[in-house]
């Protein structure tokens, strides 16, 4: 596998509720990790949002 060209691009969401459905925790940092051990990815992106709660009153 040419490691070089291996981008890893997980939406935090849907692995969060993913993992949740099946009863699951999942420990990010050894998830990391073991990514990073088989040589799935060089560079990895876990795109996160945030939301943030607003009085809407006027």
């Amino acid at each position: 596998m040419n490691k070089e060209n291996n981008f890893a691009f997980i939406d935090s969401n849907n692995l969060h509720l993913a993992i949740k459905d099946l009863g699951w925790k999942l420990d990010y940092e050894r998830f990391r990790k073991y990514l990073l051990e088989k040589n799935l990815y060089i560079i990895l992106c876990l795109f996160l949002r945030t939301v943030c709660k607003r009085n809407t009153q006027f």
